[in-house]
């Protein structure tokens, strides 16, 4: 569970966001969606506590596990390696990985189809690989809560895909909460219950429909975007269309 009330952000000194109160109940996913430099990564990190909030509270319901934009690791570690620190938290000081954990390092691996790198270096994987990997890790914490800044950033459209479906899936399966950024809102309509849109003269937040409208993601990024169903073998998709001119 996270609950923000009244909360204020900003960042260099300039203030990004005023009065944002709102509450994600456990297995709950919030989509947070605005153009650049306006405060995406800053609120995801206040409401981790990583960086000071300017007014009003947050409260979450239990450890929340980070996933960054972009993992580097100046130590040639191997990929299993980097997945199994996600137990840290669940070992004593100064202990080493348990069977039980390693276990659980190869399922987050599996999870996101990394298995077969395991035993590769950490930074000779491309960047999607990474992101994938810095997933695989946020899952081993086994924590209720992850927040993840634009997971999809550096990801083809299939691993885009399988991420997402993992996020679905945990939170679903494991009452995960997640909170994630992105610049399409094609993957809030995914999967997200909660939408935040991130204005410059303010945010606005709701169920997902509705804050992905026409009117809505026009006025968020400043050109046409249209909203269109798609058919599909089991029904239908709803897509977003921007209109570049």
């Amino acid at each position: 569970m996270i609950r923000a009330q009244g909360l204020a952000i900003g960042h260099g000194g300039r203030r990004l966001l005023e009065n944002l109160s709102l509450q994600l109940e456990r297995g709950g996913i919030l989509a947070v969606l605005g153009p650049n430099g306006r405060g995406k990564t800053t609120l995801l990190r206040t409401l981790l506590g990583v960086h000071p909030r300017h007014a009003g509270s947050v409260q979450l319901g239990g450890h929340a596990a980070y996933v960054p934009q972009q993992a580097q690791d100046a130590f040639p570690y191997d990929v299993l390696t980097m997945v199994v620190m996600g137990r840290a938290r669940h070992l004593r000081w100064y202990q080493g990985p348990r069977v039980a954990d390693l276990q659980i390092a190869h399922e987050c691996l599996h999870a996101v189809g990394l298995l077969h790198l395991a035993h590769r270096s950490f930074p000779s994987l491309s960047g999607g690989e990474r992101q994938l990997a810095c997933i695989a890790r946020a899952m081993a914490s086994d924590s209720p809560i992850m927040l993840l800044d634009e997971p999809g950033a550096a990801l083809d459209l299939r691993n885009q895909d399988i991420v997402l479906s993992t996020l679905r899936r945990l939170a679903s399966e494991r009452a995960l909460t997640v909170v994630f950024s992105t610049h399409q809102p094609q993957h809030a309509l995914h999967i997200a219950d909660q939408t935040l849109l991130m204005h410059a003269d303010g945010a606005e937040h709701g169920a997902t429909l509705a804050m992905c409208s026409d009117e809505r993601l026009t006025r968020l990024y400043g050109l046409p975007i249209r909203r269109v169903t798609l058919p599909q073998d089991s029904g239908s998709v709803d897509g977003v269309v921007p209109i570049f001119h």
